[in-house]
């Protein structure tokens, strides 16, 4: 009887056992098998966190085809090829969004109804821009060629910097160039010396630096918005304005102003501009891409424009415009010196080194 007790007694223990170190080697098995908290399996990679998408306004004052409008497109489309179709630009020709005022006081407010322009340089000079405003300044650059030797030195990039750096609350991210301005006036005017042009009413950019410019020859200066100049030349409201060939032609405004005078009285570049708001959205990354789009743009401008200014100075002599060479520009030089003394004053060290280049 003690034997048989003794016999069940150790078959209990060992099944005992047994039942335990099953248990312990599920367990291990299990823990073995299970992850840690937070971390991944060996053949499983943690998914890739999709990067944001944009779609940003562009205002361009020009109508479609101009050379400037043409270069909104360009760079919308190279900011898509760069961003793989996440940045999208959408450009609005023929000052669908507004006038340059309205474009630049949109961009410092934040954006939204507008986030990127392209305006041009002497029209800053009202924001608080002081050094870009030389380049606006009557005569200043000889040439094509002066202008980019300019606006790619180290004093073209310091001076795209300055609406950033004042606090504007707009991003300079490139330069353009449309050409030099000349004056074009109503049929009945004829222009044989800059004494011809005392008196006259002519549509100028609305700011400081364009009318101080005009009224040293002797103009008026007569606000009227580009979008409704062609209207204003044809009811006679104003007896002419100032374009470079780009704008003459694209607008027609040969029809009703064809007496085009070659002054190249400025030769202020453009400049695209993106609301700082609307740029501190991007990452490094996508912020780089959109600088990068824009230097690229103004090298595919630069490419472009002399070709083009050359055929469409013809199409202007075809189309039937008395087109005016001005073969001493030494009066108009001289009549503008005051105006040049005073927008230098502070930045002549500039001033000197631009001449100089």
């Amino acid at each position: 009887m003690k034997k048989v007790l003794v016999l069940v007694l150790a078959v209990a223990i060992a099944a005992t056992a047994f039942v335990s170190c099953s248990k312990k080697a599920v367990e291990k098995t299990v823990t073995a098998s299970a992850p840690a908290v937070g971390a991944t399996t060996a053949n499983t990679a943690p998914a890739p966190v999709a990067k944001k998408s944009y779609t940003f306004k562009y205002a361009e004052l020009n109508p479609n085809g101009h050379i400037m409008d043409l270069c909104g497109d360009k760079f919308a489309e190279l900011v898509a090829a760069k961003s793989n179709g996440r940045i999208t630009i959408e450009v609005f020709p023929a000052g669908q969004l507004g006038d340059e005022k309205t474009m630049y006081q949109t961009l410092q407010m934040g954006g939204g109804a507008i986030d990127i322009c392209r305006g041009n340089t002497n029209s800053l000079g009202d924001f608080g821009v002081k050094k870009l405003t030389l380049f606006g300044l009557p005569f200043i650059f000889r040439d094509r060629a002066h202008l980019w030797s300019v606006l790619n030195s180290e004093i073209g990039k310091e001076f795209l910097n300055e609406p950033q750096e004042i606090g504007t609350g707009m991003v300079g991210l490139s330069y353009l160039d449309e050409g030099s301005r000349n004056f074009f006036l109503k049929k009945n005017i004829t222009i044989n010396s800059i004494a011809d042009f005392k008196g006259l009413k002519l549509r100028v950019p609305t700011t400081a630096l364009m009318t101080e410019t005009v009224s040293a020859l002797g103009v008026q200066s007569t606000p009227i918005s580009f979008s409704e100049l062609y209207s204003a030349l044809q009811a006679g409201t104003v007896d002419g304005a100032e374009q470079p060939h780009s704008g003459y032609y694209s607008n027609k405004f040969y029809e009703v102003a064809p007496n085009y005078i070659l002054t190249g009285h400025t030769y202020s570049p453009s400049i695209i501009l993106m609301s700082e708001n609307a740029f501190n959205k991007l990452d490094a990354d996508d912020q780089a891409i959109i600088r990068e789009a824009a230097t690229e743009t103004a090298e595919w401008n630069r490419a472009s424009i002399e070709k083009l200014d050359t055929e469409l100075l013809q199409k202007i002599k075809d189309a039937g415009a008395n087109v005016v060479e001005v073969k001493d520009k030494t009066p108009y030089i001289n009549a503008t010196k005051d105006v040049v003394i005073k927008y230098a004053k502070g930045l002549e060290n500039y001033y000197e080194a631009i001449l100089a280049k």
